[in-house]
């Protein structure tokens, strides 16, 4: 299928900390608000991403579960306004977890112009940091998640993912041509540094875009930048506010440089004592 036209806009938010309704109202209010300022363009064409656990905020005590596959009130909120913005909605949540109800996933759920469920991806790495940290009341994903879109192949990942490149390289592997990458980036030294960069550089090694966005604020624990960027394949932000129309020329100027034919499946070291 060949590409269609697709915009991408990252949308900081400073986040209601476990205030789900809260929550839920400011994401209305940024998709009413891009939509007056911007010009018309088809249904299902528009790609808004939210952050990290957009609905609750960066919660690791005893976080609230949603529910994808039923009748959630919140998540049938997200359904709905997809559909009256005709676009997809990028949201990150907690996601019910059958098999441990106390230990959700941090999930990324996308939600199709027409209210479907598109796909979601399970968090696989969780952050470590803190005398509550995520990985304590948080479940693991197993896999990625890449899924075809309007021709463009999406792989998803969630904040901590990147500092782990080989969910990057089997993206790459599978022809990614778009990474999204929601976060609750935590500030400190080096930080807003190291999230720009690491969302570059997995674009140039993907050989895709790249679609990154931290919430702005902070919580009972920490502080966020608010930083937004969508990475072009060559690791330029193109991001300036406004939606990104992605440009499939810009693939395939990259990939004339044929990276994944010189990968190898292991990279043995051998050490030296250098005597």
């Amino acid at each position: 299928m060949d590409k269609q036209e697709l915009f991408v806009e990252p949308v900081s938010l400073d986040l209601a900390f476990s205030e789900p309704a809260e929550n839920l109202r400011r994401i209305e209010a940024a998709v009413s608000e891009r939509l007056a300022r911007a010009p018309a363009a088809a249904p299902g064409s528009r790609l808004f991403l939210f952050p990290e656990l957009a609905l609750t905020g960066f919660v690791t005590k005893q976080p609230r579960a949603f529910d994808l596959e039923g009748s959630d009130p919140v998540i049938e909120g997200l359904r709905r306004l997809a559909v009256s913005s005709r676009a997809v909605l990028a949201v990150g949540l907690p996601e019910l977890n059958r098999s441990d109800p106390g230990r959700p996933f941090n999930s990324l759920a996308l939600i199709g112009s027409e209210g479907e469920l598109l796909a979601s991806y399970r968090k696989l790495h969780l952050f470590t940091l803190g005398t509550s940290p995520e990985s304590a009341c948080y479940s693991s994903g197993e896999a990625g998640t890449l899924l075809s879109y309007r021709g463009w192949r999406i792989g998803l990942s969630i904040c901590f993912d990147l500092r782990f490149p080989g969910l990057y390289h089997e993206y790459a592997r599978s022809a990614a041509d778009l990474i999204l990458a929601p976060a609750c980036w935590v500030g400190g030294a080096h930080k807003s540094y190291q999230f720009k960069t690491l969302g570059s550089a997995h674009a140039i090694l993907s050989q895709a875009y790249l679609a990154s966005v931290n919430r702005s604020g902070r919580d009972p624990a920490f502080e966020y930048d608010g930083s937004a960027y969508v990475f072009s394949p060559f690791g330029e932000n193109l991001f300036e506010g406004a939606a990104c129309r992605l440009d499939p020329s810009e693939l395939e100027s990259c990939r004339r440089l044929s990276v994944r034919p010189a990968d190898r499946p292991a990279y043995p070291v051998q050490a030296h004592s250098g005597e």
